[in-house]
């Protein structure tokens, strides 16, 4: 503007173009002062004001924002005497001009080490400090600033720019002078003769982005994600935007004012109600206990400034199901019982109205419909949102108000909490965010930056068409009154807690050192600590005290505070707070050494030095990438050759062509690879299809065929009424129902027998990889009919017509599908679709085979991640269509439990949901299955001697191993427990680090460490340790036919480093030896992830401990039930009850509520010890029992 001869022939127009990011570039929705704000790439001369003061004689004075002249010339109506405004001299209260004086002298006379001194800041009045006196309010005392309405919005954006200008001033001056050099760098240079500063290293270009600029959210957006890699996703997300109508507000307008008139007030008050929000958050847990948070403020072009936090809870007070969602929010219109909260909602929680009832609102324009998806739709009850906020209960209950001219309902309702809103009366948007999968996204969206603007100044007697293209805009910064004002007072613009504390990352010798350029470099090779850093720092504390050891350098500033001042060393906290997050700055894989050292530091403990961590094995390495492989941290081009080659050495052929069919099945088809199309040649001597051939090769043993003359009554009539079916090939549906005991695998053994004995096939599958071990040829479901790991309605299976998995099915005189209790109905209906299709009789259930499910709808019910009862319920098998043409078989007699029949009943009551309850709604468990609570850690251990007693004596026994385990409900506990096992177990241990990824993150935005962090259901954990003779579970169907299906039980009985040998312990391939190789494994699509992971890993967990679900279907002879906290879904205690042979050979802890009259804050009820008995919760859906 400044060589434009006349502006008012010109004028400033917004590039309203919606390529640009909205978030940040959006037009302004309301009439305001602001200013627009140019950045250069350099910062010098961007912000250069003044004033040209024009005398009588023609002369003229360029009068700069920092002359105390400036303020009286620009704004003479705030100034009307020309009082002097803000300068550099005015000292502080208590020191006088002469020690200022005094002050200035010496520090022009000092020398090169005049960027020790202080800054006269210390004595003088800062630009800040000025305007915050002026902006001040002081009863009875006049201040035209505060009377200015517009002009003061003017005033206000002008002096930010002062007090930002004052900076870059700064850093003009001194970036020239400041140098940084590697200290390795500096001593060669000495050596070298090379003695004064501007002669070595380069000039320090100070940073010139602002608090709230692109560098600086970048790194506050890293310092949340350790939070994530910490803690966990967050699960609140809460706006809160300012109310201009507060009556803290309207009290302190003077009159004829709005609160656009003053926006210092607006600032003040909603910084104060901003404190008072965060106070009951954190301190007053209203929402439940908060582990960690951040909040972002922003002034979006909007008129008020408004706050996004994000809140991670404590694991007790997460939100996991619909039902806790439904406590602590609301999107529907109060009922007239609650007048002011109504009134609260109409007012400030209702959007639009938009998209037909107002195609002129913000959110449609320019759109077929509102960018928010408001209306939403109506929905009787809350539900789980698929990679989205969930599905909030709105239901169509009539409830109409007229908002903005329009008679709106329950759809229009922004989510929001009760209590908040009625508390603080604005807007407050409360959304439950732990499903959401963009965990990356979340925070960038709360940390997008300061707002811009697209600008460009036009001629204004041209028209808009001649206007050159989008080159003429000028990309700017958008400053309002509001965030110049809260950026005056020095409010935080945004927060986070725990703190995070960004860790040195250096190669040796090779961090970097700040001087002055007249500076003798002697004397800063010299200086005090130059030598050190955190990292050395870390080091040394490692060599001087023992308890550092075990503490990764990330994890350090949890236990140990760094003392910058005082010789540069991790000092132990006093309190074990757990003071700050660590997080080590980044380094790409393209940084080499400097990447690969900072793998190590992320995985290895203890180390002394750089030589330590070099050091594997006893052999010192050259690099530090060498060391990373050496350790398993780095996948190298030859893992898979150093996995035959170990194998090799002590294994027959016939093993190795399993292994190397293994790698080949489980590695990348080579058709991903640009090659030319292969032809696909077969050696198909026997004319049959291998799925055919295999099944025809299994021969029944005598003791099964023998086995039907041992049925009990029961059983002997269902198994007559399913061959008469078979016999007759008319087709039919069966559902086999009884409680675990009752002997349903038995059953099935004897139809598998029976048919094969015959010469016919029987398809043997079950919905669990333990279940289907212990049926001869038994598959899981999901891998004998290809059904897709997310499924809908409508679905069908992944298998042709042509396939041989058709031609097998085509073939089958009975296919037995056990453990479908536990399957969503979905799966069962895709096999019935394909089935149809395949038989080509389309209008019989699946085209006319015979099928027998069996299962117990007492037990544990399909996994609906995050679903409500009636999502969870509207999955299973009894809400199929199929159900009605089952015929229904019930085996009663537990075989399990015959010996105590009293315990029998106890469990049917259980399982049924009968059994007598307290006051809060929980049984009471037998005394003498009770392991006794008495607070301390010792509980825990008992459990553990009681389900593994003589543990070191019977370690080789793997008899012993596998007829015992302890369950649990969720996999942190299982996790726990089986950590504490393998310590506890001897001999040799090997562990294995996985290989993490996010295949699509190209910017890096998700640091290796974090990735480690995660153990989505189904995948191996990261740090993998193993002794030989422990037990493990398989994670994948690697060799079904060979018995290795998903849920398989095995004994390590070796490893090396890149393979594991382990032996089947249950089932029909019991005894038999097998190899595993690291695979890549990838978590199903359900999964809450906002990027696609895969995890390099042996695919096994520990199964000392096993959660409830994966436990459905086992017997296990001797069983330890550990329930910190109750269970919390249908059938899950049942389940455990039952896994037990017999009442004498199952203990379960229940660690009780500190106060067991109380519930807890989501309305989970605790365990309590009520009249000298153990009381535990006992979920059961009794509508999936009943026909």
């Amino acid at each position: 503007m400044g060589h434009v001869e006349n502006l008012d022939d010109y004028r400033i127009a917004l590039n309203l173009d919606q390529t640009l990011n909205q978030k940040t570039y959006n037009t302004p929705l309301t009439s305001e002062v602001a200013a627009v704000w140019i950045e250069g790439s350099e910062g010098r001369g961007q912000f250069s004001k003044s004033v040209m003061l024009h005398g009588k004689d023609s002369s003229s004075h360029c009068i700069r924002s920092y002359h105390g002249c400036y303020d009286a010339l620009s704004y003479p109506l705030f100034f009307p005497r020309g009082e002097l405004g803000w300068h550099a001299n005015i000292p502080k209260v208590g020191v006088s001009m002469d020690e200022v004086d005094a002050y200035r002298a010496t520090h022009r006379a000092s020398n090169a080490n005049d960027e020790d001194a202080e800054s006269p800041s210390h004595l003088c009045v800062s630009v800040r400090d000025y305007y915050c006196y002026k902006f001040q309010i002081r009863p009875g005392v006049f201040n035209p600033i505060l009377h200015g309405k517009r002009l003061f919005q003017q005033f206000a954006v002008d002096t930010y720019i002062k007090i930002e200008n004052s900076h870059l001033d700064y850093i003009r001056k001194n970036q020239d002078r400041l140098r940084a050099d590697l200290y390795q760098g500096l001593v060669d240079s000495m050596l070298d003769g090379d003695i004064r500063g501007e002669k070595v290293g380069k000039r320090t270009v100070l940073s010139t982005s602002f608090i709230g600029g692109p560098r600086d959210m970048r790194r506050r957006y890293m310092d949340a994600m350790a939070l994530v890699r910490k803690f966990g996703k967050p699960d609140i997300f809460l706006t809160m935007t300012c109310n201009p109508n507060w009556d803290e507000i309207r009290r302190e307008l003077l009159p004829g004012q709005t609160p656009q008139d003053r926006p210092d007030l607006v600032v003040r008050v909603f910084h104060a109600k901003l404190q008072e929000l965060k106070h009951r958050l954190t301190k007053q847990d209203i929402l439940g206990k908060v582990r960690a948070y951040v909040y972002v403020v922003e002034f979006q072009k909007r008129g008020l400034p408004h706050a996004h936090f994000l809140l991670i809870m404590q694991r007790k007070y997460k939100l996991t199901c619909p039902e806790q969602y439904d406590l602590l929010i609301s999107a529907e219109i109060p009922s007239n019982k609650y007048p002011e909260l109504r009134k609260m909602v109409i007012k400030h929680m209702m959007h639009g109205p938009c998209g037909s009832l107002n195609p002129n609102c913000p959110c449609t324009k320019g759109r077929k419909s509102c960018k928010n998806h408001y209306p939403r739709p109506f929905s009787d009850t809350t539900l789980q949102g698929k990679d989205s906020y969930p599905i909030y209960r709105r239901r169509d209950d009539d409830r109409k108000e007229k908002v903005r001219g329009c008679e709106l309902d329950n759809r229009w309702v922004v989510p929001y909490n009760p209590y908040l809103l009625r508390l603080f009366n604005c807007h407050i948007n409360v959304e439950a965010c732990g499903s959401i999968k963009a965990v990356k996204y979340l925070f960038k969206y709360i940390y997008k930056g300061h707002d811009r603007a697209s600008v460009v100044m036009r001629d204004a007697s041209k028209a808009d068409d001649d206007v050159d293209e989008i080159k003429q805009y000028r990309d700017a910064r958008w400053v309002t009154p509001p965030e110049a004002l809260w950026r005056i007072y020095g409010f935080e613009l945004s927060q986070i807690s725990p703190p995070v504390m960004q860790l040195q990352l250096h190669l040796p010798n090779m961090h970097m050192v700040a001087f002055h350029e007249r500076q003798m470099v002697e004397r800063v090779v010299k200086r005090p600590g130059v030598d050190r850093s955190m990292l050395t720092s870390y080091f040394e504390a490692n060599r001087l005290h023992e308890e550092a050891r075990g503490i990764l350098y990330r994890d350090f500033p949890e236990w140990y505070t760094w003392q910058s001042g005082k010789g540069k060393v991790w000092q132990r906290r006093k309190r074990d707070t757990g003071g700050q997050v660590g997080r080590i700055v980044s380094a790409h894989p393209a940084e080499g050494e400097r990447y690969y050292l900072r793998v190590l530091l992320n995985h290895v403990t203890g180390a002394a030095s750089y030589v330590d961590l070099r050091t594997v094995d006893g052999v010192t390495l050259p690099t530090f990438r060498e060391a990373a492989e050496r350790r398993g941290l780095l996948e190298s081009d030859n893992t898979l050759d150093e996995c035959l080659t170990e194998r090799a050495l002590f294994q027959m052929p016939s093993s190795l062509r399993r292994l190397f069919a293994t790698i080949l099945s489980m590695g990348k088809d080579i058709k991903t690879f640009p090659l030319p199309p292969m032809i696909d040649a077969y050696d198909d001597a026997i004319g049959t299809a291998r799925e055919v051939y295999e099944e025809e090769s299994i021969q029944p043993t005598v003791e099964d065929v023998a086995l039907k003359d041992s049925l009990n009554e029961e059983q002997r009539a269902a198994y007559d009424k399913i061959m008469s079916v078979v016999d007759t090939d008319q087709g039919g549906l069966f559902f086999v129902d009884g409680p675990g005991g009752t002997g349903k695998t038995y059953l099935y053994r004897v139809l598998l027998a029976t048919l094969r004995n015959q010469g016919k096939i029987a398809v043997a599958t079950a919905t669990s990889g333990v279940a289907a071990s212990i049926m001869p040829g038994g598959r899981t479901a999901h891998s004998r009919f290809k059904i897709p790991l997310t499924i809908d309605d409508g679905a069908v299976c992944s298998f042709t017509k042509q396939s041989g998995t058709a031609e097998l099915l085509r073939k089958a005189s009975l296919i037995i599908w056990d453990e479908a209790s536990m399957t969503k109905r979905q799966a069962m209906e895709a096999l019935d679709n394909s089935m149809r299709d395949i038989m080509g009789r389309p209008a019989l259930p699946f085209g006319g085979k015979t099928i027998v499910f069996g299962g117990d709808f007492k037990q544990v019910l399909p996994v609906v991640r995050k679903g409500s009862r009636a999502q969870v319920v509207a999955s299973s098998l009894r809400m199929s269509y199929l159900w009605e043409s089952m015929s229904h078989l019930k085996l009663v007699s537990n075989m399990r439990a015959k010996n105590n029949p009293w315990f029998a009943e106890f469990l049917l009551r259980v399982g049924g949901g009968t059994e007598e309850t307290n006051s809060d709604g929980d049984i009471r468990l037998p005394d003498d299955v009770c392991v006794p609570y008495s607070g301390s850690d010792n509980d825990l251990d008992n459990l553990i001697d009681f389900a593994f007693p003589n543990l070191n004596e019977n370690m080789s026994d793997s008899t012993y191993i596998t007829s015992r385990a302890i369950l649990s409900t969720r996999n942190d506990w299982v996790d726990m427990i089986n950590v504490k096992m393998i310590d506890r177990f001897q001999g040799e241990h090997m562990v294995y680090h996985s290989f993490d990824s996010a295949m699509d993150d190209p910017h890096n935005y998700y640091q290796p460490e974090f990735l480690n962090t995660l153990t989505p259901n189904g995948l191996p954990p990261h740090v993998l340790k193993l002794k030989i003779g422990c037990p493990v579970i398989l994670l994948r169907n690697i060799d079904p036919a060979n018995g290795l299906c998903n849920g398989t039980r095995l004994v390590v009985r070796g490893f090396q480093r890149n393979s594991i040998d382990a032996e089947i312990v249950l089932g029909q391939h019991v005894g038999k030896r097998i190899f595993l190789p690291r695979i890549p494994l990838c978590p199903s699509d359900e999964e809450m992830f906002p990027f696609q992971f895969k995890r390099k890993q042996f695919p096994v967990r520990l199964s000392f401990a096993m959660t409830v679900n994966k436990a459905q279907g086992q017997t296990i002879p001797n069983v330890g039930v550990y329930l910190p906290e109750p269970v919390f879904s249908h059938g899950q205690l049942y389940v455990a009850l039952s896994r037990a042979t017999a009442r004498s050979n199952i203990k379960i802890l229940v660690i009780p509520a500190v106060d067991g009259r109380k519930k807890s804050r989501k309305g989970v009820k605790k365990t309590p010890t009520v009249d000298c008995g153990t009381y535990t919760k006992n979920i059961v859906y009794k509508e999936v029992l009943t026909n």
